[in-house]
């Protein structure tokens, strides 16, 4: 054992060195070097099916916590109706199409339409920790990963509630009506979601009694996994009560912390009468801090749950069965592809978006572990099993790594237009973020002479953009201004001055802060150190050409970019060690801080 998990790490590092220095995703990479290690120790890897399956389970919770927990709630509310067409719409007329042309394709095997909706229902949808293992290594528009990775998350439910509650009766030789299969919809969907509400309301109401840091990341974790249990357990979608858990617990934590700065000083009055739940109810989650932390620790043991995953994969793979079904493996896959482009190309058209996103979204469309287990789950006797899992293993790899090198030549290739669309994409979503700030302003003021925002907000916003930055491998960039006055007491005109100056240089996207007493930061989204210091010399050269701020006081700037590891207090801290170097060479040059 102590040899495997060597090898094991051995394989993860080489992966990760390997993709720094080629952009490699590692995810393909572990494969290959675990193919690799299977060929010179044959024994070190080996495992049944049924083992894959278990240690697949195992893995499942732990893999897309980190994933559900960095999307974008309100992004999902956005976008509802075209992630429902992925995930939903798209995979069953997919489906459906896929079982008519089929059998003129392959005309030599007497396929069923149950045999075929199996088939296609474990390949249609894409694999979310494929998907969002790949899709994390390249820049591309917001907009465009959130379609990906949300479908690739819910898409899931779809093909899994196919396959198990249609196909498989339906092989099995079990009648399967319009009636039963509403009935089955119908329970599995509220089932599934009703459980993972439950055990998350269940495990947020925990973390409240225990508040031993290390307790509370297990009980997150027990969240998703006993609601992929209980799911199971009654035989209905363990995937859908993963993200509902997720999503639900994560909507508490994000609902508390918002009046986190008022429980601070709010003294709770518990009655008699009040019940033990009220009592608990009362008494203070997690912090921000705590929960950043934590989804900070979650992506790492992911990282290393999901290379166990590929590792495995890459070690069940048999050569000699796959070439033998290779123009099966070879047609499926085209037929899915085309399929996949064309709900997809749908969409972008109807929606009105560059038709490089269509490309984009084909070529995310790759299988995984879970399009396996599914053909583990066929029955023995049935006449093509070892046909339809060498099918399915064969889509995966194709998928995997086809897919994801055409990817990297089709973004390389339209790099400049993504940079673009990147950009086009902010500005559309401007009005949402107007609508959001507003919303947030009528509660939290802005200051009366600058307008920037105060530092409960501020530190809200700088939090928000690191996430989405490291999560899409966006550019951010943070500014420092410290004001000092060369006179006793301020003079107010000279702060609304200042204020209007810099909100006339930052974009709609930016955002303009207070964080003490004469010391504020602008937030510069999507933009690289470069862009941040152009824009501070912009406004230093404004400060410096008006006379009531040049003749009353002095400022000096501080920057710096922020990395995937960074948190907020971390960006804080950078910043405030540029600005302290500034200060002391007492010019008005601009020291960064990396």
């Amino acid at each position: 054992m102590l040899v495997l998990v060597t090898f094991l790490l051995l394989i993860i590092l080489l992966s990760r060195i390997t993709e720094e220095i080629s952009k490699i995703p590692s995810t393909l990479l572990v494969i290959v070097y675990s193919f690799a290690v299977s060929l010179f120790f044959p024994e070190l890897f080996e495992i049944s099916s049924k083992e894959f399956d278990e240690i697949l389970y195992l893995m499942l919770p732990v893999i897309l916590l980190p994933d559900i927990l960095n999307i974008s709630i309100k992004e999902l509310k956005n976008h509802a109706k075209e992630i429902f067409y992925l995930a939903v719409v798209a995979v069953v007329a997919s489906i459906v199409v896929a079982t008519f042309i089929t059998p003129y394709l392959l005309p030599e095997y007497s396929f069923t339409v149950g045999m075929l909706i199996a088939l296609f229902a474990m390949l249609m949808a894409t694999d979310a920790i494929t998907v969002a293992s790949i899709m994390s290594k390249f820049k591309l528009p917001e907009r465009l990963k959130i379609y990906a990775e949300s479908e690739s998350l819910f898409n899931d439910v779809t093909a899994l509630i196919i396959f198990y509650f249609i196909a498989l009766p339906l092989i099995t030789g079990g009648e399967v009506t319009l009636l039963s299969i509403n009935y089955i919809l119908l329970k599995v969907l509220i089932l599934s979601t009703v459980i993972g509400v439950g055990v998350a309301y269940t495990g947020f109401l925990s973390i409240k009694v225990l508040k031993n840091p290390f307790d509370q990341f297990v009980v997150i974790y027990l969240v998703v996994i006993i609601s992929f249990l209980l799911a199971e357990h009654f035989h209905i979608a363990g995937i859908l009560s993963i993200v509902a858990s997720a999503l639900t617990f994560k909507y508490l934590v994000q609902k508390e912390t918002m009046g986190e700065s008022n429980r601070r000083t709010k003294i709770y009055n518990v009655k008699d009468k009040d019940s033990i739940l009220e009592l608990i109810k009362s008494v203070p989650a997690i912090t921000k801090r705590e929960f950043r932390e934590y989804k900070k620790e979650a992506m790492f043991i992911g990282i290393f749950a999901n290379a166990i995953v590929f590792v495995i994969i890459a070690n069940i793979i048999e050569l000699e069965i796959l070439l033998i079904y290779s123009k099966e493996i070879l047609v499926v896959f085209a037929i899915t592809t085309v399929l996949r482009f064309m709900s997809v190309s749908s969409l972008i058209f109807v929606m009105k978006l560059p038709f490089r996103w269509a490309k984009t979204l084909t070529l995310s469309g790759t299988k995984g572990a879970l399009a396996i287990i599914m053909a583990h789950s066929i029955p023995e006797s049935f006449i093509y099993k070892d046909m339809f899992e060498s099918i399915v293993v064969g889509n995966v790899l194709i998928s995997t790594f086809f897919y994801t090198f055409i990817l990297i030549f089709h973004i390389k290739f339209n790099k400049d237009e993504y940079a673009q669309d990147m950009q086009s994409d902010k500005q559309n979503s401007d009005d949402r973020i107007l609508e959001y700030t507003k919303n947030v302003v009528d509660i939290l003021e802005k200051d009366s002479y600058t307008q920037a925002y105060n530092r409960a907000f501020i530190e809200d916003i700088i939090t928000n953009e690191l996430a989405r930055s490291s999560r899409y491998k966006l550019d951010l960039s943070l500014l420092i201004l410290k004001l000092f006055y060369k006179e006793k007491e301020k003079n107010i005109d000279v702060l609304e001055v200042v204020g209007d100056i810099i909100t006339e240089h930052i974009r709609t996207n930016d955002y303009f802060g207070k964080l003490s007493e004469d010391e504020y930061v602008i937030v510069t989204s999507n933009t690289s150190l470069g862009g941040a210091v152009i824009l501070a010399q912009k406004i230093s050269q404004q400060f410096a050409s008006e006379e009531l701020v040049h003749s009353s006081m002095n400022y000096f700037f501080g920057a710096t970019q922020a990395d995937e590891t960074d948190n907020m207090e971390a960006v804080i801290e950078k910043l405030q060690e540029a600005l302290s170097r500034t200060i002391q060479s007492n010019t008005h040059n601009i020291e960064i801080e990396i």
